[in-house]
């Protein structure tokens, strides 16, 4: 009990950082306004949006579930937002699960957020066919996605043949998000969409403002 407490205690106080760290910035910002210096008024202003991004991500990170069809989370989800500049800013989200009884079957969610790159690209995303041939439309739930299926070789151990394994990757768009799921070893195709379907999407698409 005490362990837990402790947990949520550095919790809270980690939030509660993280929203201090907002209001400093823009005060900052304000500072530098009333100097008229907006060079550095709009460098801080990314700052508090850039923490406001790292917020949102570990909200939707706690949300994620910690089992999935049988499937365990390695560990806990990670977040990134220093790494997203090539795509206009927003924060990215990763978590990965393995099967406790069968190492070749993972899966790996990551979740692209508030990136103003993603809703000039989502023409793209949302047809299969300017993808390439490989991909495929698919409904996850009532969710819009595509998904592309591949065969691959698992190696169970050095000098024994390997066995093929689906692999595949599931990509649902939304305006200014992108949910990917990649997945190793599951049965079928329906067993895929099943374990993605598991996400409550719409939670998710209310804590990314969707």
């Amino acid at each position: 009990m005490k362990k837990l407490l402790l947990i949520v205690l550095c919790c809270l106080g980690a939030i509660a950082y993280g929203q201090d760290q907002v209001n400093t910035y823009i005060k900052e910002a304000q500072d530098f306004l009333a100097k008229e210096d907006y060079v550095n008024a709009q460098l801080s202003l990314q700052d508090a949006i850039n923490e406001i991004n790292m917020l949102i991500a570990e909200q939707i990170a706690k949300s994620l579930p910690d089992e999935i069809n049988g499937l365990k989370a390695d560990g806990d989800a990670s977040s990134n937002s220093a790494g997203m500049s090539m795509l206009g800013g927003g924060v990215s989200i990763e978590k990965s699960y393995t099967h406790p009884t069968a190492p070749e079957n993972t899966a790996e969610i990551v979740i692209v957020a508030n990136s103003p790159m993603l809703s000039s690209l989502s023409m793209f995303l949302t047809n299969p066919s300017m993808m390439g041939s490989e991909y495929k439309s698919a409904r996850v739930g009532s969710q819009r996605a595509i998904l592309k299926s591949e065969m691959d070789d698992y190696y169970v151990a050095d000098g024994v043949d390997p066995k093929k394994i689906r692999v595949t990757e599931i990509q649902i768009p939304l305006s200014k998000t992108l949910i990917t799921f990649n997945l190793e070893g599951f049965a079928s195709e329906a067993a895929e969409l099943e374990f993605a379907g598991k996400i409550d999407m719409a939670k998710l698409k209310l804590a990314l403002g969707e």
